[in-house]
């Protein structure tokens, strides 16, 4: 891993009232969000930038009250790397949470969902006999 400095003002810690290790991690935290919002990293490099989990991340995106698709292509939804755990956004938001988004971002997380449950019911036998 690479390591970097910065200079910083002596009273920047007792300003905003935490430790310097705690300080760096709110920075990478804050840095690896506002790349994911812009698009420049995918949630799961944004999440191992910020040194956190995939689903830790998809908490500190909900306290930063950034979207949690923000502009994630369909095919990031979902972590590809087999390695890596996967970045499930959809099983961590609540319905209400679903409901709350704006209707485009609804849409988007929603219709892989609708899609396999209608060919649920056409291709099993258990769901066809109703």
């Amino acid at each position: 891993m690479t390591s970097i400095s910065i200079n910083l003002p002596e009273n920047v810690f007792s300003d905003i009232h935490k430790q310097p290790n705690e300080f760096v991690q709110e920075m990478r935290i804050a840095a690896a969000i506002k790349w994911y919002e812009l698009g420049a990293v995918s949630r799961l490099q944004a999440a191992e930038i910020a040194g956190l989990s995939c689903s830790e991340f998809t908490d500190a995106v909900s306290r930063y009250q950034i979207s949690p698709l923000a502009d994630a292509p369909q095919e990031e939804i979902k972590a590809v790397d087999s390695n890596q755990p996967e970045c499930d956004i959809q099983s961590k938001l609540s319905l209400q949470e679903i409901a709350a988004l704006p209707i485009e971002e609804r849409h988007k997380l929603l219709v892989p969902l609708i899609a396999a449950t209608a060919e649920d019911f056409f291709n099993d036998p258990e769901l066809t006999e109703f």
